[in-house]
């Protein structure tokens, strides 16, 4: 149960310090008084799921925007566009999205896929690339620090992440401009078209994530780099198929980003069953593995843990497809204190949401899943710093909204 009576303690370690610490696979907990696991949102809730609960704490006396800022240890950074606004539905890769109803809300699905079409690489030569110049890389620093910044303006409050946008994501892109299908067909049977639209997609990562981590290098923590290389059941594409065809651009991209911020993590997303890839993400060089979609084929905190939790740090693991929606409020918190003893045992664990909280899901395992990650008493200390003047406490798991 979360404190009821009397003030919490408060924790006496920076959200930034707890998220370095557990990063270097020392646990937070050992580390000083008052430490615990970090969290962080990551995608957090839709933005369908975020009106339910602001309603549902409003209701209760608790304001969402305060309370979701409070605990969340990480931010994510990236400098902002400049130049001429996008065509509507379409980004900067000429990819053309729109927006489909599932009733509760929208979501973005492609339409268009500019490479579908092309077969021979010499085409890629005039395709019109994106410019990673156009973004304000002056202002980026200032940008960071405004990021970071805690209560009353104080430095380096929490962790900064610099965004998969301006790191890199090299074959998820080629998948959007293409089609996943046909992808996943060019990997096997035509690799040097593959080979030269990532050469080209990793160009305008390697450019932009120089030019900002030029400014502002100093600042960021967490490099946070994506592909999506597994599925429920297993992985996309073989191991030599990755080893092949995509490490080669990780790899350019992970030790580019070692070589202008060597104290940065490197952090990869993937959803799915990637335990099997593990290890050749490791050689191109991970240090965090994001997602951790444990409720896919054999990815079991106890095993992830155990094979790799001396050379990766986890990110994610709070299942968003099973756990969160589907299970009462008693499992939720029992299940995700499991979840954090298993992956934090030693430090590396950054507790997260494996990916959007999605309409359906109820607000208070929520709000139980908080209570677990935090402890009660930084569960309470935020609940009171987001506590409107008719907030009222009722006990934490029956009620999560304390």
């Amino acid at each position: 149960m979360c404190i009821q009576d009397g003030e919490a303690s408060p924790d006496p370690v920076s959200p930034r310090e707890r998220v370095l610490t557990t990063l270097r696979h020392v646990s937070p907990a050992s580390s000083r008084p008052g430490g615990r696991i970090p969290f962080s949102w990551n995608f957090g809730p839709t933005p369908e799921m975020a009106g339910i609960l602001n309603s549902y704490l409003d209701e209760r006396g608790v304001d969402w925007p305060t309370l979701r800022d409070a605990v969340d240890d990480i931010c994510q950074v990236s400098p902002a566009a400049v130049g001429p606004e996008p065509v509507l539905n379409t980004d900067i890769w000429s990819i053309v999205r729109r927006p489909h109803s599932y009733g509760a809300g929208t979501y973005d699905e492609i339409v268009f896929h500019p490479l579908a079409e092309i077969t021979d690489p010499a085409a890629l030569e005039d395709y019109p690339w994106p410019d990673p110049t156009a973004y304000d890389f002056d202002g980026f620093r200032d940008r960071v620090l405004g990021a970071v910044s805690g209560p009353s303006g104080a430095s380096g409050h929490r962790a900064a992440k610099l965004s998969i946008s301006t790191c890199g994501n090299p074959f998820e892109i080629y998948c959007w401009m293409t089609g996943l299908e046909q992808s996943l067909v060019n990997v096997l049977l035509a690799p040097d078209l593959v080979r030269a639209a990532l050469e080209r997609i990793t160009d305008y990562f390697a450019a932009k994530m120089a030019r900002a981590l030029a400014v502002a290098g100093d600042l960021i923590d967490i490099l946070y780099f994506a592909d999506d290389l597994g599925g429920q059941r297993g992985l996309l594409l073989s191991r030599q198929a990755y080893r092949d065809v995509i490490q080669p651009y990780h790899s350019r991209l992970f030790r580019l980003g070692k070589t202008l911020a060597p104290h940065a993590a490197v952090m990869f997303h993937s959803d799915g069953a990637v335990f099997d890839v593990l290890p050749d993400l490791i050689e191109a060089g991970i240090d965090v593995l994001e997602a951790v979609q444990i409720d896919a084929a054999g990815m079991a905190p106890e095993r992830l843990k155990a094979a790799f939790g001396r050379r990766l740090a986890f990110h994610g693991g709070i299942p968003v497809q099973s756990l969160l929606p589907s299970a009462d409020v008693d499992t939720v918190y029992t299940e995700i204190q499991r979840i954090v003893r298993t992956f934090g045992r030693d430090g590396g664990y950054i507790a997260a949401p494996t990916h959007a909280i999605q309409v359906g899901t109820p607000p208070e395992n929520v709000l139980a899943m908080l209570c677990a990650v935090l402890g009660d008493g930084d569960y309470e200390a935020a609940l009171a710093a987001a506590r409107t003047p008719n907030g009222r406490r009722e006990p934490c798991r029956s009620s999560p909204a304390s």
